[in-house]
């Protein structure tokens, strides 16, 4: 992070995961809502263009930092320095996640970790060191996880992403409950499919936007904006009143328990087999 003069009155937002497409978007809305944000995530190359990025809109009130969530002394050390140049922390969008197709029966253990490492322990991580941050500021503050809709339902072969979304959930209902007392406020937003990079390879898989737009309320699919605005919204005073709260962004789409990438044919026993699941 590189230092700039700041009035120490302006809110101090930090943001995981800041050089993906949703992240991106985050920083942006959060910035252009008036916060001082500081754009966290492990991926240096990513981030400065991301950095570039946001430059070119001016908004130059955003700070970037190279910091791996899993390291927990790295965490310590992001958050520190942020206290010490800027002078507080306001709110966390824990943004930054993991995700990686491979049934139960044969995933490799190094797998499970790596979901567990990343979207449980390295948001605890992130969860635990800005709020005890905010706590020993006795100014109050927000915190967002940012979840997914399918930790409200199961998907075949991303069960791993399911358990340990879910498990964010009710990560930010305990926080929001211990920490109230601190005036800090938790939430959860869960998106469903938006239009990404991540996402286009697996849309452009015969049948799969036609099949998951038919099964989407709403008839369309998201855009990383739509979900940004609903992390500012929780950011902002219009949400004082709002924590413990689990904001689905999705369209409706959990409504029908998508999006179901892949399934099972279960049809002969003991010889499964995975097909597209949007395929007739």
């Amino acid at each position: 992070m590189t230092p700039q003069q700041t009035d120490r009155q302006i809110p101090v937002a930090v943001v995981t995961g800041a050089a993906g497409a949703l992240g991106r978007r985050i920083v942006q809305s959060l910035a252009t809502d008036g916060n001082q944000v500081v754009a966290l995530d492990r991926d240096t190359r990513a981030l400065e263009e991301a950095d570039a990025g946001w430059q070119k809109l001016g908004l130059s009130q955003i700070l970037i930092m190279t910091v791996d969530q899993t390291d927990r002394s790295a965490v310590e050390s992001a958050i520190a320095e942020i206290r010490a140049d800027l002078g507080r922390i306001d709110g966390l969008v824990a943004n930054a996640g993991y995700a990686k197709f491979g049934p139960v029966l044969d995933m490799p253990v190094s797998t499970w970790h790596r979901h567990v490492d990343v979207n449980l322990n390295g948001t605890f991580h992130m969860l635990q060191v800005s709020a005890q941050a905010m706590a020993s500021a006795r100014r109050g503050g927000w915190i967002t996880l940012i979840s997914s809709n399918l930790a409200a339902s199961h998907g075949d072969q991303v069960g791993a992403y399911c358990v340990t979304k879910a498990a964010l959930n009710h990560l930010a209902k305990s926080a929001a409950a211990e920490l109230g007392v601190h005036r800090i406020r938790v939430n959860v937003v869960m998106p469903g499919v938006v239009e990404t990079a991540m996402t286009s390879g697996m849309l452009a898989e015969p049948g799969v936007r036609e099949g998951l737009l038919s099964l989407t309320p709403l008839g369309r699919l998201g855009n990383a904006t739509e979900v940004a605005d609903a992390v500012a919204f929780l950011a902002s005073s219009r949400a004082a009143w709002i924590t413990g709260a689990e904001l689905l962004v999705d369209g409706g789409q959990s409504i029908y328990g998508q999006p179901a990438w892949v399934r099972q044919d279960r049809s002969v026993a003991h010889e499964p087999n995975w097909v597209n699941g949007y395929s007739s």
